[in-house]
């Protein structure tokens, strides 16, 4: 104590010169506040989901890569790079897009079509279109003329990806520089990773040097965006081929007693034969077509009157003697009263003088064609008001037809869309 009593001041002075150099040593080994902002920290560009059972990268930033497309997933911590390849791009329904075409014209909207847009080795080749609807409508695009789209990704890789950590990883994507948007001024890398601080808003790595373009005789890191035309309205697609009578397929060719003979128009006796099938059509029975037709047998057989396929019905028959128009002499002149299950309505005459039957009825041809589609074409009787028909994803419905005229009117639909169009069509 006495030692202590008589060195206190020489104690409490080291004692002070100790704690101040222990807390100088602490503060020199801390890293000050502006290292702790320039350490580096891994940018989260992608994370990993499942789609349809398949693990699937998932990027955070819109790109345009195709199957046979490269990336590079680098493990920050051990620093291993491991390459893949792109199996399938994967675009959600609904999702928005930017497409570019081959012609270099460039289309920007919101996927209509019915699920997720899938692209396959060889994507370029399939015969669906890409409906899109953009700020000047529908826009039908084929895909042997698009030369990529642009968007929010998910990817298939040919490798295994579950054990992938995306926090501690980062990304590269490899596409060829045809690939890329007229107005991309930034390099691949720039687009996936952060600079080296939080608080550096530099596009650019250090040593990184910009892009300069020439435009107009001015330096400029941007280039103009590519001009854009006016998205054109599809062409209705319909057009009239024919407008013609269609006469009724059944013709009073003979009688025996009361019981009258019908040839069948649509039936002939074999295929290499020029002559049609008669058929007996006994009085008040229903018949239907004989759906296991061969020669030497009727095309029409009897039915029962509740029977939903019957198809025709004699109802009253008699022979009379009237003057011949040609000869000025008599002739005999079987006359029939035939009802149409098919067409409805009230009955009509079939007589022996009739070479072709005429009921008022007309058929329709319609040919289909529109640039990307294949031509197609479709037959509708007069007696189809409201029918509806389809071709791709195109809805037509036929709401009226003038016989007089020869016009139909008819309504067409897009399906994503809610627009209707009209028209009238004429022969």
């Amino acid at each position: 104590m006495k030692f202590v009593n008589s060195h206190y001041d020489k104690i409490a002075i080291v004692l002070v010169l100790l704690t101040f150099g222990i807390v100088g040593i602490i503060s020199f080994l801390e890293p000050s506040d502006s290292e702790k902002k320039n350490k580096p920290s891994v940018a989260h560009s992608f994370s990993i989901d499942s789609v349809g059972g398949e693990d699937v990268l998932v990027l955070l930033k819109e790109t345009q890569l195709v199957p046979g497309d490269s990336i590079e997933i680098h493990n920050i911590g051990s620093g291993e790079i491991e390459k893949f390849s792109v199996k399938k791009v994967i675009f959600s329904k609904k999702s928005r897009v930017t497409i570019q075409m081959k012609s270099q014209e460039i289309y920007k909207g919101r996927l209509l079509n019915p699920s997720s847009t899938i692209l396959t080795a060889g994507w370029d080749k399939s015969r669906n279109p890409i409906a899109l609807d953009t700020e000047k409508g529908v826009k039908n695009i084929s895909f042997k003329d698009i030369k990529f789209i642009r968007g929010e990704q998910k990817l298939v890789l040919d490798k295994e990806i579950d054990t992938i950590d995306e926090r501690d990883s980062k990304i590269s994507v490899y596409q060829t520089k045809s690939q890329f948007l007229n107005d991309s001024n930034r390099t691949e890398k720039s687009r996936w990773t952060s600079s080296a601080t939080e608080g550096n808003s530099s596009i650019y790595d250090l040593f990184t040097p910009p892009i300069i373009y020439l435009v107009n005789g001015e330096l400029t890191t941007t280039l103009p965006e590519a001009p854009t035309e006016e998205a054109k309205e599809e062409e209705f697609g319909l057009t009239v081929v024919s407008f013609e009578k269609n006469h009724y397929r059944l013709k009073l060719a003979s009688w025996i007693g009361k019981t009258p003979y019908f040839e069948d128009f649509q039936t002939k006796v074999s295929a290499n034969s020029d002559k049609y099938v008669k058929n007996r059509l006994e009085l008040n029975i229903p018949y239907k077509e004989n759906e296991n037709y061969r020669p030497g047998m009727p095309s029409l057989i009897k039915t029962s009157p509740d029977d939903e396929e019957k198809l025709v019905q004699v109802e009253y028959f008699t022979v009379q003697q009237v003057k011949d128009p040609k000869t000025g002499g008599a002739k005999m002149v079987g006359r029939a009263l035939v009802r149409d299950f098919k067409k409805g309505g009230k009955p009509f005459e079939i007589n022996s003088l009739m070479e072709k039957v005429d009921t008022g009825d007309y058929k329709i041809n319609l040919k289909f064609d529109i640039a990307g589609e294949v031509p197609s074409s479709i037959e509708l009787d007069a007696n189809e008001i409201e029918k509806v028909f389809n071709f791709g994803n195109r809805s037509y419905k036929l709401l009226r037809i003038d016989k007089e005229n020869k016009n139909i009117e008819i309504e067409k639909r897009i399906s994503g869309t809610d627009k209707i169009t009209v028209k009238t069509l004429n022969f």
